[in-house]
């Protein structure tokens, strides 16, 4: 799999997954986007966002200068790996990370298996829970809940 930042040739791409139902359903603003908001948007953008190449397009990966990371997979390759690739290549080069997800959505046991833990703040969308996660890397959570600190 290849990462390269996402350029306005990708704009129909990202809309093709992102207005998806599957998509939509997944995320706390289930909008649908025109071309013309998307590439507004683009010009816009102050970080960078990234299409993940396997052969062709197969997903993308959203981050922002909050640490917050998200990624979505065209549905004609999800279950294939490619959201834990390119997730774990994102926590690679960051410390922290941390994002919102469904409880039910099939994607928050990605989102365990790669040691995000829940912080306790949760919103409810659509009748659904909404919760927060966080990432820190080399970081033990068990291990801070053991530690006395005696001043």
């Amino acid at each position: 799999m290849v990462i390269l930042p996402l350029k306005e040739i990708d704009l129909p791409f990202l809309l093709e997954v992102r207005n998806h139902p599957d998509t939509r359903c997944n995320l706390e603003n289930d909008s649908i986007y025109s071309y013309e908001q998307c590439l507004e948007w683009f010009k816009n953008l102050n970080n960078t966002w990234y299409i993940l190449w396997d052969e062709h397009r197969v997903g993308y990966i959203r981050e922002d200068n909050d640490n917050l990371i998200g990624c979505d997979i065209h549905i004609d390759y999800r279950r294939k790996g490619y959201a834990t690739k390119a997730l774990r290549w994102s926590m690679d080069q960051k410390h922290y990370a941390q994002l919102w997800v469904f409880s039910d959505n099939f994607a928050y046991d990605l989102y365990k298996k790669l040691g995000f833990k829940k912080t306790g703040d949760k919103k409810i969308v659509r009748g659904r829970d909404y919760i927060h996660l966080e990432w820190m890397k080399d970081y033990d959570f068990d291990l801070l809940s053991r530690i006395n600190i005696h001043t």
